[in-house]
């Protein structure tokens, strides 16, 4: 009886090990994702090069919501429009919903980044893009406000990096609050310029 306990407990152990190692190895993976460059890919208007309302910085915005002691928080909702907040979130939670599945599905899809590609290229995230100036405020909400750190808030993060184009930003972050916190650097330096 003793024999079979401590062969139980120490396959126990040794699937305890794999699956740690399989996490970190995920986990690798992702963080070397999302910060090499060949996974920076364009995203097109509708397969046209017309980027009207792509903005190529914060300067065409005022961010007087972000200061040196923090954010205002009600000066940022009454500088909200709801209707595009809701459009925003209900757009790219369709689009997590669908990576979600996609990686219950296939796990190379995740272990490939293809969740990446997918996000760059889907309906969803375009429409955000092609909102322009008007998604930057409530995409910056939503990191703002929410209390995770997954794929949604991730998807977020990239759509407002893509739409401020941030260069010296881009490659630094790996998550959405990350993101958010050299974005508001970013906001306070350029207003001291």
């Amino acid at each position: 009886m003793k024999k079979h306990k401590r062969r139980i407990f120490k396959i126990l152990i040794i699937l305890l090990i794999i699956i740690i190692g399989i996490v970190f190895i995920i986990k690798l993976i992702e963080n070397d994702v999302t910060k090499r460059e060949n996974f920076k890919f364009n995203v097109v208007k509708n397969g046209s090069t017309n980027d009207n309302n792509i903005v190529n910085n914060t300067k065409n915005i005022e961010w007087d919501e972000i200061t040196e002691e923090g954010v205002n928080e009600e000066l940022l909702f009454q500088n909200i429009n709801t209707k595009d907040l809701e459009k925003i979130s209900t757009l790219l939670q369709s689009l997590s919903a669908e990576i979600a599945q996609k990686e219950k599905e296939d796990i190379n899809f995740y272990l490939s980044a293809g969740w990446y590609k997918y996000t760059l290229d889907s309906q969803q995230f375009n429409e955000v893009i092609n909102m322009g100036q008007d998604a930057i405020k409530p995409l910056y909400l939503i990191i703002y406000k929410s209390l995770d750190q997954g794929s949604y808030e991730y998807i977020c993060a990239m759509a407002l990096s893509k739409l401020v184009n941030f260069d010296d930003v881009i490659d630094s972050w790996s998550t959405s609050k990350e993101f958010l916190e050299m974005f508001n650097q970013k906001v306070i330096s350029n207003r001291e310029r």
